[in-house]
């Protein structure tokens, strides 16, 4: 074998132990995140009560359950799903020690629907709301999910109990419940 066949093969055995090297590190960072979603998101409805209380007080409208939490880092998470699989509500709320621009989080929300191309999102209104003593803007969107079903979502930024926090109710269109929506808001207290 002369020098220039075995450079190559071992060129070619490194680049081999490189990419299972680098197999092995993706294998195990996706395991690690999966162990650590698993960790984080609790189904347990005292410890969901726990988080959401955290956010504000308010009460879930009719035919939504499956309820999650998840609290890391400061950041809470709380989320129902709907009786048919499809829609879902969502409070998250950010720590108060971040410096967040309000002013600057409407607009992006307001925006999202033009750059995210996976669900296709349009706002289709903007309008004055009240949670609890706060005034806010609910924005509506109207998009396709991934697999294609016409979506209708609601969102509107608030100061929850530990910082600034979003609401969101997404539903397929075909039965987007307005009523629902804004029980919802209604009942959202954040003193």
């Amino acid at each position: 074998m002369n020098s220039a066949t075995k450079g190559c093969l071992v060129v070619v055995a490194s680049l081999v132990i490189l990419t299972l090297c680098a197999v092995g590190a993706g294998v195990t960072a996706v395991g690690s995140a999966g162990w650590l979603l698993g960790r984080v998101v609790d189904r347990d409805p005292e410890r969901v009560r726990e988080v959401a209380g955290g956010i504000a007080e308010y009460e879930v409208p009719e035919g939504f359950g499956a309820p999650m939490a998840a609290h890391l880092l400061g950041f809470s998470l709380v989320g129902y799903e709907g009786a048919d699989g499809r829609s879902h509500i969502y409070l998250i709320q950010a720590p108060r020690i971040l410096p967040l621009d309000r002013a600057a989080l409407e607009t992006q929300v307001a925006q999202v629907g033009a750059r995210d191309l996976h669900t296709r999102l349009t706002v289709v209104e903007e309008r004055p709301c009240r949670i609890g003593e706060e005034e806010t803007t609910l924005i509506i969107s109207e998009g396709r999910s991934g697999d294609d079903v016409p979506y209708r979502s609601a969102s509107a930024l608030f100061n929850g109990r530990g910082g600034t926090a979003l609401v969101n109710v997404a539903m397929p269109a075909a039965s987007w419940d307005e009523a629902a929506v804004e029980a919802l808001l209604a009942s959202l207290d954040q003193p």
